[in-house]
């Protein structure tokens, strides 16, 4: 995120020794700092990785320009008690097309990173929405990202390909089916990263996520998928699973949406294997000009083949369009995440509904346990 006001781009991760793990982007110039802390409730716990006196860069491998940092953590493929921090970036030096970059730090904490590999290769025009998942059952990490092939069919929206790659070996090496930049999952058209999301939400941060079951190792993408009858921007659902030869297959497509106009889509499976699908939808204005907005929670109980919505709150924007093409009311993205068989989530909403005296844009944190 370019500008002046901070702070920027943001994303935590928990270890499994309850350290807390947190990447934070800066600019003048655009880097990335991680850290960590046991204790969240005291600022001055968190540590950093110092060389020379001053804190390293997780972005050591393409400093200055980096954007929207990924962070998870996940047990290392070798050493089953070591936790490696992950760090997915977009890489912005050069003149045209944004490359997909991985940062890796190897059971440190605070975590010094010693590995950043070249994983691809995105596109103009739109932003890469460059995501990371991780297998805990294997330690394997998953990265999705969107290039840009052509217009869409309506000359508005973008004809885009969904493109995974995967780490087998703690960050070191990248592929995925013999190809060293991953392969393509899913191509469809998507209207970002404009015209505005409801006219006041441009999507610079993609419409897409992935997540792992890690019980049966099966990989979940969600990407925007745009209905060329009706216009409507749905969200699709792809699974692939183990094609017998150490490489992924797809096994099924389906849509989580129906006919409605979906943005910023984050899902994740439970160890009971549900799927569960965070997202917005766009749902008209109101009598005074306001656009309306719901966070939704989709789940399913068969594999990402059929989905039960429910509706976790309706708002209204507290702005209308004010003309800034780079106008994010909701931001780039949202986070779901499960721990056992709950979920827990974060999305923006307007706080009026839980008690806010006035209407405001604000973190709204829920959790759910889904059966």
């Amino acid at each position: 995120m370019y500008g002046k006001f901070c702070p920027c781009d943001q994303t935590i991760d928990f270890g499994r020794s309850d350290e807390l793990f947190g990447s934070f982007l800066t600019v003048n110039p655009t880097n990335i700092y991680s850290g960590s802390t046991t204790n969240p409730s005291d600022v001055n716990s968190w540590q950093w990785p110092i060389a020379k006196h001053q804190a390293t860069l997780t972005d050591f491998g393409e400093p200055n320009h980096a954007d929207q940092p990924w962070l998870l953590v996940n047990p290392d493929p070798f050493v089953s008690t070591q936790d490696n921090a992950y760090v997915a970036y977009d890489d912005f030096s050069g003149c045209c097309s944004p490359k997909m970059r991985v940062s890796t730090a190897l059971g440190t904490a605070p975590p010094f990173f010693v590995r950043d590999v070249l994983t691809g290769v995105s596109s103009p025009f739109i932003n890469p929405g460059h995501r990371l998942a991780v297998a805990r059952s294997t330690g394997f990490v998953y990265e999705l990202y969107q290039v840009r092939i052509a217009p869409g069919a309506d000359g508005i929206s973008q004809n885009i390909n969904f493109v995974l790659n995967r780490s087998m070996d703690g960050g070191s090496t990248w592929g995925l089916n013999g190809s060293p930049t991953g392969i393509v999952v899913a191509n469809a058209d998507s209207t970002q990263p404009r015209p505005k999301f409801g006219t006041v939400n441009a999507l610079l941060g993609g419409v897409d996520h992935v997540a792992v079951d890690n019980v049966t190792g099966d990989v979940y993408v969600v990407h925007g998928n745009r209905d060329p009858v009706t216009g409507n921007n749905r969200l699709s659902i792809v699974r692939l699973s183990n094609d017998g030869n150490g490489g992924l297959t797809i096994v099924n497509r389906s849509f989580v949406t129906g006919q409605v106009q979906a943005a910023l889509p984050s899902v994740a499976v439970n160890d009971t294997g549900i799927v569960s699908v965070l997202y917005d939808t766009f749902d008209g204005f109101s009598s005074a000009g306001f656009p309306i907005f719901s966070a939704h929670l989709a789940n399913s109980r068969d594999q990402g083949s059929t989905f039960t919505d429910q509706v976790l709150e309706t708002f209204l924007s507290p702005s209308m369009d004010n003309g800034n093409a780079r106008q994010r009311v909701l931001g780039d993205y949202q986070q779901l995440k499960s721990v056992g068989n709950v979920f827990y989530g974060v999305f923006t909403g307007n706080g009026v509904p839980f008690g806010r005296p006035f209407a405001n844009t604000d973190a709204i944190f829920f959790k759910t346990s889904v059966q």
